[in-house]
């Protein structure tokens, strides 16, 4: 057989083999595309929609106790609408970051999801109705919501300091800036090595990072608090000079994640994933 020749069988078993693939993602016959899935390169969406207009059960494939009802609650607090939560009924191997599992008529709404979750992978299945999946991998994590504006940002400034005053010069200070000023007082925690020491829960995380960039260098604190209320604390090592000018106290600019690319591949779809599908 000829060079030319061995090509061109070379060539009909490669099509062999990957045309099957390919017609089973993109195929319309509806009993062909039931037993299939499709993980596929994401891009931004085309049509707008609304986080508080998404359904979502949120599963854990990573081990972790306690990981889908966190990212369920921090999924809620942006607007999403939880269904369900628990481990990955499909089970297998878990996802590298992520994964968003969606049914024909909702790769929209799996897009703008997308948007939260860093490195996303989309997987189509057979569901009917528009709800969706997100499925927790090993190295999870969602993108950083915005700092939100000063006016949206309650905060409690509180006095560890010697001096008295402070508390309530720098609460003045942060009213003039815009920010929700909701207690000031003196506290009997004490910081001899900070200046300045922001205090948030989960929810807060956001209103502390626009906080933050109030101040040169504060401390960072994460707290078990469930609202999204703040504290500034003036530590022992406090100056005026600490304060970062209005110019200076800027949100730098962020851009949203686009979910991983990723190959098209069949796979059956098992009876739990299926009836997970539809709660």
């Amino acid at each position: 057989m000829g060079s030319i020749d061995r090509r061109v069988v070379g060539a009909a078993v490669v099509m062999a083999v990957t045309l099957p693939t390919i017609a089973a993602c993109n195929s319309t016959n509806p009993g062909r595309a039931a037993s299939a899935s499709c993980l596929e390169a994401a891009s931004t969406p085309t049509m707008k929609i609304a986080l508080n207009s998404i359904h979502a059960n949120v599963w854990n494939a990573a081990g972790k106790t306690g990981q889908a009802a966190s990212v369920a609650s921090q999924l809620k607090w942006r607007g999403v609408h939880i269904i369900s939560t628990g481990n990955d009924p499909k089970g297998g191997e878990p996802p590298k970051r992520a994964e968003i599992r969606y049914g024909p008529n909702g790769k929209q709404i799996a897009l703008t999801l997308a948007q939260q979750i860093k490195d996303a992978t989309l997987e189509q299945d057979d569901r009917t109705n528009p709800s969706v999946d997100v499925v927790i991998g090993t190295d999870f994590s969602l993108v950083p919501v915005p700092p939100p504006k000063p006016s949206r940002v309650k905060v409690n400034v509180l006095n560890a300091f010697v001096i008295p005053g402070s508390a309530s010069e720098l609460a003045s200070t942060l009213r003039k800036r815009g920010f929700q000023v909701v207690k000031t007082g003196n506290t009997k925690d004490f910081y001899p090595d900070d200046s300045t020491v922001i205090r948030y829960g989960l929810r807060g995380e956001p209103a502390a990072r626009r906080l933050a960039l109030q101040f040169k260098h504060p401390t960072m604190e994460k707290l078990h608090r469930s609202s999204a209320i703040v504290d500034v604390v003036i530590g022992s090592k406090w100056k005026d000079h600490v304060i970062v000018p209005v110019a200076q106290a800027t949100v730098p600019p962020t851009t949203p994640s686009k979910p991983k690319t990723s190959s098209c591949v069949t796979a059956a779809t098992t009876g739990a994933g299926a009836s997970a599908s539809s709660s």
